[in-house]
């Protein structure tokens, strides 16, 4: 996008939808039991849920988070409608107009998710997390893409990414941060012996008493493996970004310097006993690695039509 007003429009709507996911995140995680003041005893007990209609005390963060983000969601909605029927002959080409009106439509998404949250069946909640990463990956698409085509590598890394999201999320809507509290592996291995794959079905609901008696592990040493995997992937990508010069090179040094805050954040997080700071750094490092390899990924794609 061209630089002018629009694109100040979309940096905002942006900013906001950053915004939002930290304060989704801290929401979720606090609602959960994360950073409690009898952790690890009071995780997964919803301790602090309340029931609609109850009010909130307003010394209280979890009040300034839920106000800060329905402030944030209502304001990105208005900013969103703008950029799609303002600035509609400013979007260059289908493309950029239909990833306008996907913005509009991933709002409106997490908007009818909302009124589903909290729950207890995990798709919701991977719902809110993968739609807010998906909307601030198209506004960040949008803000920076001027033209190009994207590269496998490069759709690889994104769909890895989604996936290793996916998994985190997993994670917090089945409780099972403090199934595995060891580095690099767990109690019972790199593998337990015996797995329910409904761990890893966000539309199976499982009562506490279910989720006590499997092997919630598997979903952290998944993750753990996906990191791997995603690591390889964007070391390749951001080293040959590098390797390119010029512009494109600052960029792969910040996905590479991204990722490595990633993996440290990761694994701070188990080391220091899952403080919630933590989880939302790391939460918000995701949304930020992710912002980088479309940015990366668009870059690299302006490079190889002008050569």
């Amino acid at each position: 996008m061209k630089p002018g007003p629009m694109r100040w429009l979309v940096l905002a709507a942006l900013l906001l939808v950053l915004v939002i996911t930290t304060t989704s995140a801290y929401i979720r995680l606090s609602q959960a039991g994360f950073g409690c003041a009898d952790w690890p005893a009071c995780y997964g007990h919803s301790v602090s849920a309340y029931t609609a209609g109850q009010l909130i005390p307003e010394q209280s963060a979890l009040f300034w988070a839920r106000a800060l983000h329905r402030l944030a969601a209502s304001s990105t909605g208005i900013l969103l409608l703008l950029i799609v029927f303002l600035g509609w002959r400013r979007l260059q080409d289908r493309a950029a107009r239909l990833a306008a009106v996907a913005t509009v439509v991933f709002a409106g998404f997490l908007a009818w998710l909302g009124l589903l949250t909290p729950s207890k069946l995990p798709a919701v909640t991977l719902g809110n997390l993968l739609g807010g990463m998906s909307l601030l990956a198209l506004l960040w698409w949008l803000h920076q893409r001027e033209r190009g085509a994207d590269r496998k590598l490069q759709w690889l890394a994104l769909a890895a990414l989604a996936l290793q999201i996916a998994l985190g999320g997993m994670i917090g809507a089945r409780h099972a941060a403090l199934s595995c509290i060891t580095l690099p592996v767990c109690a019972s291995g790199w593998w337990p012996d015996a797995v329910d794959w409904h761990l890893f079905n966000p539309f199976f609901t499982m009562s506490e008493s279910d989720l006590e008696s499997v092997a919630r592990e598997a979903l952290i040493l998944s993750h753990r493996y996906g990191a791997v995997l995603v690591t390889g992937i964007l070391c390749v990508l951001g080293v040959k970004a590098v390797r390119r010069g010029a512009g494109v090179a600052a960029k792969g040094w910040l996905l590479l310097g991204l990722l490595v805050m990633q993996l440290l954040l990761g694994a701070g997080m188990v080391l220091a006993n899952f403080p919630l700071p933590l989880a939302l750094l790391h939460n918000l490092g995701a949304a930020l690695l992710l912002g980088a390899t479309v940015g990366l990924t668009l870059r690299n794609s302006e490079n190889q039509e002008a050569t």
